[in-house]
């Protein structure tokens, strides 16, 4: 399924009335008829949109921007968000085609080995889909939908490894930040080794600690996405300390590197 006009037009700000008259008077889009009867553009539609916003922006007459023709705008944007492939993958993760999606991935791992894979192929389509949303290509429903089909198929990927001992390791994800694939990725990097480690998600903060106390864990890394104060973060370590005072608690994940690279008053204002 592709945009309907008023994504389009969210996206961009022009008008539905004006994009709709562009078309009838230029031709410059190719959207599809669907059997409900809306008119649904594609990805290029907009890259051709976009692009004319961004001719406009810099002082191009229309009738200039629209001489240039589809193709044109296609093969000479400006500026581009995505490549051609990750526009590829985004269309897959929108159509839910997550069989194809797998196929990429499974194409891929082929020649890297397991943590190699996952730095280079698949941490990099999970900040793709992340960006996508950011830029409105994918709904909260489509992102949503793409994470569960993901978990399912990285797990698959360390079924079959068995460690030698019982679990001693727990990943997890700070509490309240829904955002479990970073932990996940780094569990199955760590099952893939045969390390002992158990992964559970994102857990309400009184389950957290009821999971480390007499479980036998000597160590938790707690996944970071959503920046958090330094407060919020010595918080947690305390609350934590206290159930469970012989476990190493650790904290990882874009969130603590996006912190990191704040300058030093905005760490202040943080806090």
């Amino acid at each position: 399924m592709g945009f309907l006009i008023k994504d389009l037009s969210r996206m961009t700000n022009f008008s539905p009335a004006r994009i709709r008259k562009w078309q009838e008077r230029y031709q410059i889009f190719a959207p599809n008829q669907g059997s409900n009867g809306y008119w649904y553009y594609t990805n290029d539609d907009y890259r051709v949109l976009r692009n004319i916003q961004q001719r406009l922006a810099r002082g191009q007459k229309l009738a200039e921007v629209m001489n240039l023709g589809r193709d044109a705008l296609l093969t000479n944007p400006l500026t581009d968000e995505f490549q051609d492939e990750e526009w590829r993958i985004i269309q897959l993760i929108k159509d839910a085609r997550f069989e194809d999606v797998g196929r990429h991935l499974d194409e891929y791992r082929k020649g890297r080995n397991y943590a190699e894979w996952i730095r280079q192929v698949v941490q990099p389509m999970v900040v793709l889909s992340g960006r996508a949303w950011e830029s409105g290509f994918l709904t909260v429903a489509e992102e949503h939908s793409f994470s569960r089909w993901f978990h399912s198929y990285m797990l698959n990927t360390v079924e079959s490894v068995q460690g030698d001992t019982l679990p001693d390791w727990m990943i997890t994800v700070f509490p309240g930040d829904e955002h479990e694939l970073g932990a996940l990725m780094l569990y199955c990097k760590l099952r893939m080794r045969k390390m002992p480690v158990r992964f559970t998600g994102m857990l309400p903060l009184a389950e957290l600690r009821r999971e480390l106390v007499g479980q036998g864990y000597r160590r938790v890394s707690i996944s970071v996405v959503m920046p958090q104060s330094t407060e919020k973060l010595r918080q947690l370590r305390e609350d934590l300390t206290r159930a469970a005072p012989d476990v190493k608690i650790c904290f990882g994940g874009w969130g603590m590197r996006s912190r990191n690279r704040l300058p030093k008053d905005a760490n202040k204002k943080a806090k």
